[in-house]
């Protein structure tokens, strides 16, 4: 396989896993891109028996040093944070399990080495023996990571795989609630323990702690709409393989919209505000 060929058709599944681990778009694009100028200059020595797992190890580094870099800086972060929402409009090649947004927000509960060793072994099903040089552990203590790992993603409600339809019918629903200022329809749609996770990085209004219940949510979303859509517009567009929703005032990206939902209720939604993580929503826009 020459790079180019590896290039196309192993960049999704490597922007996928720095994207996972990340949660960062430009950081994941940043990443892939360095995997493979290290497999272009690559000493014959290191003989790329499996290009694929080549990739996958120095792609799962160099996002577990780059998330090392950043978690300072997230635990200073103003409010809530949550990961960046991408555009998969007109990209077959992503596939929504590999990029579901409420999956990359769950695994900011872990720490950056459990973040590595969950997703490659559960994920890319790596061996502890594969995954201990990634993280410099000893297989046995990658392998009492992933148990603590997968242990603390359990105590979440596991996602839901739905029909795009009907996903997309709950949005639409959700929408014309919150536009309407309909609280007991919005009530409707709504888990009774769903929760709102807001994310303005302390450059834009969003909700600072997480709004619980779903008579605080619907209360809470109403009044946010009324407060922005008058001089706003709203587009339903596909982020992170699911159908979304972007605030647009003056053209500009204002804030993005995501749900997690069983199909018949939603259980999360994520509003999310902070204009650093809208720019790829301006884009040709």
């Amino acid at each position: 396989m020459t790079l180019e060929n590896a290039f196309a058709e192993l960049r999704p599944a490597m922007f996928a896993l720095a994207y996972r681990i990340t949660g960062n778009r430009a950081d994941a694009e940043e990443i892939v891109q360095d995997a493979f100028v290290r497999l272009h200059h690559a000493e014959p020595k290191d003989a790329v028996r499996s290009l694929k797992a080549y990739l996958t190890t120095i792609t799962a580094r160099l996002s577990f040093n780059r998330l090392r870099d950043q978690r300072a800086r997230r635990e200073t972060y103003v409010g809530e944070w949550l990961p960046e929402p991408l555009v998969t409009e007109g990209e077959p090649d992503v596939h929504p399990e590999d990029v579901s947004f409420a999956m990359v927000a769950v695994l900011e509960r872990l720490s950056p080495l459990e973040r590595v060793v969950f997703v490659l072994r559960n994920a890319f099903d790596f061996t502890f023996k594969e995954i201990a040089p990634v993280v410099g552990r000893e297989a046995v203590a990658c392998r009492q990571i992933f148990t603590r790992a997968r242990a603390r993603m359990r105590e979440a409600r596991p996602r839901f795989p739905v029909d795009r339809e009907r996903h997309h019918a709950l949005l639409r629903s959700f929408t014309e609630a919150a536009r309407g200022g309909d609280q007991a329809k919005l009530v409707s749609l709504l888990s009774a323990d769903v929760v709102l996770h807001g994310d303005g990085g302390g450059k834009a209004l969003a909700a600072k702690k997480p709004v619980l219940g779903k008579v605080a949510v619907a209360k809470f979303i109403i009044a946010v709409t009324r407060a922005v859509l008058p001089g706003a517009s709203l587009e339903e567009i596909d982020l992170n393989g699911a159908p979304g929703l972007v605030v647009r005032a003056g053209g500009r990206p204002i804030t993005a919209i995501l749900i997690d939902t069983d199909g018949e209720r939603i259980h999360s939604v994520f509003a999310v505000a902070n204009p650093d993580k809208l720019e790829a929503l301006a884009v040709g826009r």
